[in-house]
């Protein structure tokens, strides 16, 4: 770690002296308004090409950026919902016109403008696999408390408990390890012990949008991507000083049979949250946080958490920038593991009653840019996340309950080379250290890692675009075998013309074992779980082709076929000792489609979204379906805007479980396990949007599982019941 940030120090130190400014700077402001109606756009995000600078847009659709050196640029203005604009400026000595830019409405209910995919900005139609986006407008419309509750509209995207599943890539694994990695920033953000997505460390109200790539993406983020990656872009300060409030609070209904009414109230819930961004000179400063509450409309499930987020940047120069991000979680709840029985669906076996939990998470991270030329970009990251957690939940091995604390630090050095205006080179290596202190339920462990990877993006003018790349890694978790993969990526996009954009792709993924797969040992729910250090990494290989179609500038189709291979899955099982340890015992395969349907009609007051996803998920090792992966997905997401009220409604259909842990279910583990049925979730809202003394206040009510549908979302487990939302939302500059 030291040498790494010393080599970061003395890069930044060199370069900024070595690089001679002109000491003429000026200025570049405009106003960005909607071409259909002239109305302001809010929020739209405006970029200086090849410099660190980049703003958004204030109530009044204006921008501004200051200190640009003299020269031509090209200024990129995106906004979800519009069409991407990209238009040249001329910086020159006392000349700072005002510009007016105009935005096409489009269809596309997508970011125009993406980076996870291939690690670089580019437009959706350029990007040979399935990316789906979630705004902060969503996140605020919805109400959306954690990341994963964002996600349960996403296409192709089911959350079981808080393991998130992409086109069945993942089942449940007992909240250890992830087949999807999660990233901030481009930094991933996974815990080092269990190795698996802790939703709640990211306050949802310092997002600026979230990105999801679906399939094997190894070849460029390694490990646990073989199931897709999702990355949360954080919020970038505007030139205005801008504030940011979200309150809310709700209550969930008692539920309809008496014999699960274990409590005299309803259980309430609330939250406060707020950020608060700036420019400063040469810095950007913002921070934030939240408190929020939940009372659990199920005994011993409640929690309470508070977060923490800061971030500040400094511009070294129009091509160099640094900046420093924050996050914390503090988080006290209980623990409902499975229901007593189906007469007591809503409350857990007597000796779950006074378990707790309580963890302290954060993580710190390092970002520096640096625009060498015109055609070349370098970043240097250095990420810290730092995980503490207890309970009090005895087991055979520590009647007191267990622990674990555990460090995970990422290190990269990216390269982007663009030889040309249709070819990008991508180049990048990093290595990993994970250490975990987690006392009798995991030991004292370590593993380190280092991967090199390469891409080349070529277009051939006008209609195509090939991608080749691979990623090498090495990974070594103490005590076990050391691994080592290449994973190569082949993607092409073919346009014939401006509303048709087909797309293939074919990838190879892994994921190393987490320290707590390999060592975990302890007891839950009457079954001892021992380790098994003869794990080996999963291993995957994703096959995609698909095709998005715009009809005129109302209707825009997208289909995917996918297959998706599986070798050494790691699963929890019963080993031939009577104990449980977790094992590469699956060949699986996953073969499925999935269309989604948009359409933005009366000009954009009636939008909808519409997906179908159906896996077929083949245990070929036994012969049988795998576990905990539901075959029809079927997602509806309705708007009506009549300004100043937005009314919405989403609703969601998962098919019945075919396959869970029987073994619990025959033991007596959770009695009335094999109780589930298919899912129906309607969700409602109506909001308005006020403005006056410079403040832009949205009150919205919700009202969640509209129809009061019984469900379990795992085993033994009963989804949420109806609940009632009033949340209020202000923002001013």
């Amino acid at each position: 770690m030291q040498w790494f940030l010393l080599l970061l120090f003395v890069v930044t130190f060199s370069v900024h002296v070595a690089i001679s400014q002109d000491d003429t700077r000026g200025i570049v402001q405009g106003n960005i308004r909607s071409a259909d109606d002239k109305q302001p756009l809010f929020g739209a995000t405006v970029l200086l090409q090849g410099t660190v600078y980049g703003t958004t847009t204030d109530q009044n659709g204006s921008f501004i950026m200051k200190n640009i050196p003299q020269g031509s640029y090209t200024l990129t203005v995106s906004m979800i919902g519009y069409k991407r604009v990209l238009q040249s400026v001329s910086i020159q000595r006392g000349d700072n016109p005002l510009l007016a830019i105009e935005l096409e409405p489009t269809v596309i209910q997508t970011a125009p403008v993406i980076v996870t995919a291939n690690k670089h900005e580019q437009s959706l139609e350029e990007v040979p696999v399935s990316v789906s986006v979630v705004d902060d407008r969503t996140l605020a419309y919805r109400n959306a408390v954690t990341v994963d509750e964002a996600l349960r509209y996403v296409p192709g995207v089911n959350i079981t408990q808080s393991q998130v599943n992409i086109r069945g890539s993942t089942g449940y694994s007992y909240g250890v390890g992830t087949r999807v990695l999660l990233l901030v920033d481009g930094s991933p953000l996974l815990t080092g012990d269990t190795g698996e997505i802790i939703w709640e460390s990211i306050p949802t109200v310092s997002i600026e949008r979230i990105e999801i790539v679906k399939g094997a993406g190894s070849a460029l983020y390694g490990s646990s991507a073989l199931g897709g990656v999702i990355n949360i872009i954080t919020k970038r300060a505007a030139e205005h000083p801008e504030t940011r409030l979200r309150l809310y609070g709700g209550v969930y209904e008692m539920p309809r049979y008496s014999e699960w009414q274990w409590s005299k109230d309803p259980r309430p819930f609330s939250g406060i949250m707020g950020t608060y961004q700036q420019h400063v000179g040469e810095w950007t400063l913002g921070f934030g946080g939240s408190r929020t509450v939940n009372d659990g409309y199920k005994r011993n499930d409640f929690w309470k958490r508070w977060n923490v987020w800061s971030r500040v940047g400094y511009d070294l120069s129009a091509f160099q920038s640094v900046d420093i991000s924050f996050n914390l979680l503090d988080q006290r709840r209980a623990n409902f593991l499975y229901w007593k029985d189906l007469n007591h669906a809503l409350e857990p076996k007597d000796d779950q009653l006074f378990q707790r939990v309580q963890s302290l998470r954060w993580s710190l991270s390092g970002n520096y840019r640096y625009f060498v030329s015109s055609g070349i970009f370098a970043t240097a990251k250095l990420s810290w996340f730092r995980s503490r957690w207890d309970d009090n939940i005895p087991n055979r091995f520590d009647p007191y309950g267990s622990n674990s604390r555990s460090d995970f630090l990422i290190g990269e050095l990216q390269m982007n080379y663009r030889p040309a205006s249709h070819h990008m080179v991508t180049a990048g290596i990093n290595g990993n250290f994970n250490n975990v202190d987690a006392d009798t339920i995991f030991g004292k462990h370590s593993s380190i890692g280092s991967a090199l990877y390469l891409q080349d993006e070529i277009a051939i003018p006008d209609s195509i675009r090939l991608i080749l790349g691979g990623r090498y890694d090495y990974q070594k978790v103490e005590g076990i075998d050391r691994f080592s993969q290449l994973n190569p990526k082949l993607g092409l996009v073919y346009s014939p013309t401006g509303s048709t954009s087909l797309r293939a792709s074919l990838g190879s993924g892994f994921r190393a074992p987490s320290i707590a797969e390999a060592y975990t040992t302890t007891d839950a729910g009457g079954i001892t779980i021992l380790p098994n250090l003869d794990l080996q990494p999963e291993r995957s290989l994703s096959i995609e082709i698909g095709g998005m179609h715009t009809f005129g500038s109302t209707v825009t189709t997208d289909l995917a076929l996918f297959r998706n291979e599986f070798w050494d899955l790691i699963e929890p099982s019963f080993a031939a000792d009577g104990y449980v340890h977790f094992q590469n015992i699956t060949r699986a395969r996953i073969t499925g489609g999935e269309f989604v349907l948009r359409l933005n009609a009366l000009k954009g007051l009636l939008p909808a979204q519409v997906s179908y996803t159906y896996v077929y998920p083949e245990d070929l090792t036994k012969n049988d379906i795998l576990k905990y992966r539901p075959r029809h997905l079927v997602y509806v997401s309705l708007q009506g805007i009549l300004p100043p009220f937005t009314l919405g409604a989403d609703f969601r259909y998962i098919s019945r479980t075919e396959r869970i842990d029987d073994e619990l279910v025959f033991s007596g583990t959770v009695p009335d396990g094999d109780q589930r049925v298919e899912i129906y979730v309607t969700d409602v809202r109506v909001s308005a949007e006020l403005r006056f003394a410079g403040l832009s206040i949205t009150s919205t009510f919700h009202v969640n599982n509209l129809f009061q549908y019984y469900y379990t979302d795992f085993i033994g487990n009963l989804g949420p019941t109806r609940n009632y939302v009033l949340s209020v939302e202000t923002v001013f500059q």
